[in-house]
């Protein structure tokens, strides 16, 4: 790995984002989990809320299997109070947090809500993102939407990743709705995939 992407991912890797109460997150996951997963999600994104059962499911599976699972909220223009009422009503119980700094989202290249990451453990405590892209291929594009998915990107690289073998890369252009972090905390230049 180069010297640069090294330390991107050490140097991110400390910045977990903050629980809704908004204490810092000290880590993303105990030591000795499989992964992490990150779902990307907005309060008003409706292609993120038609997601959750999908996301929902993907946690009620794998995390048995020591994979971390957490919704990521990474808009600037999200207020606590409109993410703990979100949260009630679309996965009362779960766990979520902020991207205050835009930590997450530096790190995976996210762009949209919704969206996934699936990072691995790195030696010092670091994660990398080995697959950020669409959860599944329910949405075609805005405004177009199939009955069902039928393919499932997010299920294939965990089932890929927890039986070592290589995660492909992600499929098409995730759809849903734009992530507006705040300005201060994105670099100037632009981050592409």
């Amino acid at each position: 790995m180069p010297r640069v992407a090294l330390f991107l991912v050490l140097s991110l890797a400390q910045q977990f984002g903050a629980h809704l109460d908004g204490r810092a997150l000290p880590q993303l996951a105990a030591p000795g989990a499989s992964a992490v997963v990150l779902f990307f999600v907005a309060s008003d994104c409706p292609v993120s809320n038609r997601t959750f059962p999908e996301m929902k499911r993907l946690r009620e599976r794998y995390a048995a299997q020591g994979v971390r699972f957490w919704f990521v909220y990474p808009n600037a223009t999200e207020r606590r109070g409109e993410v703990l009422a979100h949260q009630r009503d679309y996965d009362a119980g779960g766990e979520a947090i902020t991207d205050p700094d835009a930590a997450l989202v530096r790190l995976t290249h996210a762009f949209v809500t919704p969206e996934a990451a699936i990072l691995v453990p790195q030696p010092g405590g670091a994660w990398k993102a080995v697959y950020t892209g669409r959860i599944d291929d329910r949405f075609v594009r805005i405004g177009q939407e199939r009955p069902a998915p039928t393919q499932f990107f997010v299920e294939n690289a965990l089932r890929a990743l927890l039986s070592g073998q290589p995660v492909a890369p992600d499929t098409g252009t995730p759809v849903g709705c734009t992530i507006l972090p705040a300005k201060a905390a994105l670099p100037t230049k632009a981050v592409g995939r």
